[in-house]
């Protein structure tokens, strides 16, 4: 794998947010800060069509700060907002959609994502009821003390806004943008309805969160999944290492190539970590047990709230594949 943006590998390295650059004819990607949480900034990547309305795949976390720096990127280009035509959306994290519903009030511009996303955000913005969050909680054998902490975390991530977009996509389905041949592809498993976008003649692959540079994407974080979400997730690298010529125009961190490679490592990851669960549980184990026999990168003392949450869920989905695959 290797980094083909000085200026987003180096902001990666630091807490500094990329700025404006031009990666292809009328192709441009600029950094929007992400408040509160890590990676710092999304990707945002702006295309202006042959009639020289501006489309949006990505459009970052709805803040004043991404607001203004918006404007102030659109001016750079000589384009204004009311130039935006369209904003379409990887999958439903804040982080890539957050934005778009300002960007539609101020534009009029159509707003795309995947069917199955706009399921995800109505199940998401139904709050959670108490009594399920510790049921839940229960059966993963959550101590009694730490249950009311993951139940107002719980809470917390299902304070998700109710949006409706223009238009729900499918996959293979192309974008509406004269003057470029942009495809949606379907790659489940970070969420239910995650796309990528593909523009063969420039050789590019708008990768959202589905494949990351300095990273490894959490896996199940939306929507109601058709099964176990890693593996449609492994499916999904599969997917895309048929693009390994590409350059990869990731949602977060730096534009690279090698995606075949980086694929390859994010999966060996996953398998790594679905045979740690099953090298550590017995048939009376719970997912709290397993959990903390488990290496996490901030060190599992020091999860709490909804990064624990998180870390639970992710152990529940490795135990849940480890045991069928040793049942065959």
């Amino acid at each position: 794998m290797q980094p083909t943006s000085a200026s987003q590998f180096q902001a990666a390295a630091s807490d500094g947010v990329p700025p404006l650059e031009e990666i292809r004819d009328r192709l441009y990607s600029y950094g929007l800060r992400q408040p509160g949480t890590l990676p710092h900034y999304t990707l945002s990547h702006l295309l202006i069509d042959s009639t020289g309305a501006v489309h949006i795949i990505d459009a970052g976390w709805d803040t004043d700060e991404n607001w203004d720096r918006l404007l102030e990127t659109l001016t750079a280009l000589d384009r204004g907002i009311s130039d935006v035509a369209s904003v379409t959306v990887t999958h439903l994290h804040p982080d890539h959609l957050g934005l778009a519903a300002r960007v539609r009030a101020a534009s009029g511009a159509t707003v795309a994502i995947h069917r199955i996303e706009q399921d995800g955000i109505r199940e998401l913005s139904t709050p959670v009821r108490d009594e399920d969050s510790h049921a839940q909680l229960a059966e993963w054998g959550v101590p009694a003390e730490r249950q009311p902490e993951l139940a107002a975390a719980a809470q917390l991530r299902s304070r998700w806004p109710s949006f409706t977009a223009d238009r729900l996509l499918e996959d293979g389905e192309s974008l509406d943008i004269p003057g470029f041949d942009v495809r949606a592809v379907h790659t489940p498993g970070h969420t239910s309805g995650h796309l990528v976008f593909v523009d063969e003649e420039r050789e590019v692959v708008f990768l959202g969160d589905l494949l990351l540079p300095n990273q490894f994407p959490g896996i199940g974080l939306g929507g109601s999944p058709d099964g176990n979400p890693i593996d449609h997730y492994l499916a999904s690298l599969d997917t895309v290492s048929a693009w390994d010529s590409f350059e990869a125009l990731p949602g977060h961190g730096y534009r690279f190539t090698g995606i075949a490679a980086r694929c390859a490592e994010t999966a060996a990851h996953h398998e790594k970590r679905t045979s740690e669960v099953a090298a550590v549980q017995h048939p009376d184990s719970t997912v709290w047990e397993i959990a903390g026999g488990l290496t996490w990168t901030a060190g599992w003392g020091a999860l709490s709230g909804l990064p624990l949450l998180s870390a639970l869920s992710q152990t529940a989905l490795h135990l849940e594949r480890a045991r069928r695959l040793d049942s065959r």
